[in-house]
């Protein structure tokens, strides 16, 4: 019964640590996957945290804009302007009128961007477009916690082993 019950702990903690994994992988290739496409696409026209070039400064942006915003700029910065978006006319009028190029991103790449933009207004948004590493942390969290339960629970069965002398 005892061994029942470990090893049916042995399989949750298991099914935790993989399901902490992919997420943390998840996370961090969406936020690299960002980071790259704003590098690639952005960078000739916005900065993170160093002044307005081009276009704004997008330090906090996702602070200041709600999300469903950030993917219709983004996705389609056209459209915006033919709807007369107001927040759009605004930075239109702050940039001389140079209007933001359409990118042809996917939904996904967009979603990317976001999470990259997320991940800069988290660490406070200053300085340079890196992505902390903290997503990367999770595996190896869980994965330390796993050992260190694994190893308690070998332990205090060990601890009760009868011996004879």
């Amino acid at each position: 019964m005892i061994n029942q019950g470990f090893a049916i702990r042995k399989n949750v903690v298991g099914m935790l640590v993989v399901a902490g994994w992919l997420i943390g992988s998840q996370s961090a290739s969406a936020q690299e996957s960002g980071k790259e496409i704003f590098q690639q696409r952005c960078t000739a026209c916005h900065t993170i945290g160093k002044g307005k070039l081009v276009g704004p400064d997008l330090s906090g942006v996702t602070s200041r804009r709600e999300e469903s915003w950030l993917q219709r700029k983004i996705k389609a910065p056209e459209r915006m302007i033919a709807e007369k978006d107001p927040i759009t006319m605004q930075l239109l009028r702050e940039s001389n009128n140079v209007q933001m190029a359409p990118l042809g991103l996917s939904d996904k790449e967009v979603a990317n961007v976001i999470a990259f933009f997320k991940t800069i207004d988290a660490k406070g948004g200053a300085g340079t477009a890196e992505v902390g590493l903290h997503p990367y942390f999770l595996p190896t969290l869980l994965l330390s916690i796993t050992v260190l339960i694994v190893l308690t629970i070998i332990a205090l069965k060990a601890g009760h082993k009868k011996t004879t002398v």
